[in-house]
């Protein structure tokens, strides 16, 4: 292990202990992940584009062979092998993600523990520099099928099953040696009251009843909302929308990534998408400067990469 990576990783466990403001970590979504690694070039126009923008942690895709589920091993592992240590020496943390929203089911649950050893078996088969520091999951059951004509009894189930297949992965990415830094993209809406301020979505998971994001508030270290709106202030803009979240979260184990977009993606509301980078930023500085006092945040998250990129300075 490098020294610059042992500080890194000592740093990030030192502000997860201690719950110290931490406004200059950044997190942000990759995708194309399979041709940046098999570039040096790529990789290097990457490590610049965060340096220059203070990202700290990338939520790298990982993709695993085709074998039966309960054995998932990840692909391309020299490939992602140099690009782990190249990363490491740009103290860079990069956290695997996967998920899909089939994996809130319990059905699909082993398929996710499976992946997570996956993750761990590859670990340990290499050299610290070369290792993963983390799994971060983006299981979104709002995308089932099923759950567009779902009614409440429905969608707290649904919701309790994602909550289940979160802490059964976290116990095992904890577990893991060395040990995993464990995270989980979450919708902003799942703290959501009623007029009687009761959760919309009432969640009970060993024997207690609160919201889905509470519960994974409890397990995590931490969450990446998916807070996407275009404007920071008022009652639909970021800084309202994740205010319950990152409370919580001031009490809680885990921290908070606020994400934002910018890619092409969805109502235009929500996205910085057509807007300079300049802009955007100008527009997010509210959002660091309400919640960097709060222990709950951690900073900012660009989805994703590729569109943030391309945005025009």
């Amino acid at each position: 292990m490098t020294i610059r990576l042992f500080i890194g990783l000592l740093l990030f466990g030192m502000l997860a202990a201690a719950k110290l403001p931490a406004a200059e970590m950044r997190g942000m979504w990759v995708y194309k992940t399979d041709v940046i690694a098999s570039s040096s070039e790529a990789s290097n126009q990457l490590f610049d584009f965060c340096a220059k923008r203070h990202i700290t942690d990338l939520f790298w895709q990982v993709y695993f062979t085709k074998l039966p589920e309960e054995d998932r091993a990840l692909d391309n592992v020299e490939l992602t092998r140099v690009f782990l240590q190249r990363a490491h020496a740009r103290s860079l943390r990069i956290h695997a993600l996967f998920g899909d929203p089939s994996h809130t089911l319990r059905a699909k649950h082993a398929i996710v523990l499976a992946s997570i050893d996956g993750v761990i078996a590859f670990n340990r088969d290499g050299p610290g520099e070369a290792r993963f520091d983390g799994v971060h999951l983006d299981i979104e059951p709002h995308g089932l099928p099923q759950w567009k004509n779902a009614d409440i009894l429905l969608k707290c189930d649904l919701l309790t099953q994602f909550v289940e297949v979160n802490h059964k992965a976290a116990m095992r990415a904890h577990a893991a040696v060395p040990r995993l830094i464990y995270g989980a993209d979450i919708v902003f809406w799942l703290d959501q009251t009623n007029a009687e301020g009761q959760a919309t979505y009432p969640v009970t998971f060993q024997g207690v009843t609160k919201d889905a994001a509470k519960h994974l508030l409890d397990v995590v270290d931490h969450v990446a909302i998916m807070s996407y709106r275009n404007t920071a202030e008022g009652q639909n803009g970021i800084i309202a929308l994740v205010a319950k979240t990152i409370a919580y979260a001031d009490t809680s184990k885990a921290r908070v990534f606020v994400g934002v977009k910018m890619a092409d993606i969805g109502p235009k509301f929500e996205s910085f998408y057509g807007q300079t980078e300049s802009q955007m930023m100008a527009a997010l500085q509210p959002v660091e400067e309400t919640y960097r006092p709060h222990p709950g945040y951690i900073g900012l998250a660009f989805f994703m990469c590729e569109a943030f990129k391309n945005m025009p300075p």
